[in-house]
């Protein structure tokens, strides 16, 4: 193998190191959400023991969910997921 063909050897390997990771999820609506092919679905556990479930299409953006943990289910950035949890499933 010649000088450039291990080169680009290398900038393939870089390539393919990158697509792995894909965007990491740094947002703390992570936490009340998951993701699958750009679609948010809510895992807020709702006062009668089940999982929301609504379903947005995200894109990269976290603003519409968001909006939805705080208008529909009161949670902010301060909200602790085991304390959410716990207190409603105590006020059944």
């Amino acid at each position: 193998m010649d000088s450039s063909s291990v080169e680009n050897n290398q900038n393939n390997s870089n390539k393919i190191q990158k697509k792995r990771g894909g965007s990491q999820k740094r947002s703390w609506v992570w936490d009340w959400f998951v993701s699958n092919d750009g679609i948010a679905t809510c895992q807020v556990e709702v006062i009668t023991s089940k999982i929301c479930g609504k379903k947005y299409q995200h894109g990269s953006s976290t603003g519409i969910l968001i909006d939805h943990l705080s208008s529909k289910h009161q949670i902010t950035k301060k909200t602790i997921k085991q304390n959410y949890v716990v207190r409603n499933k105590l006020n059944k």
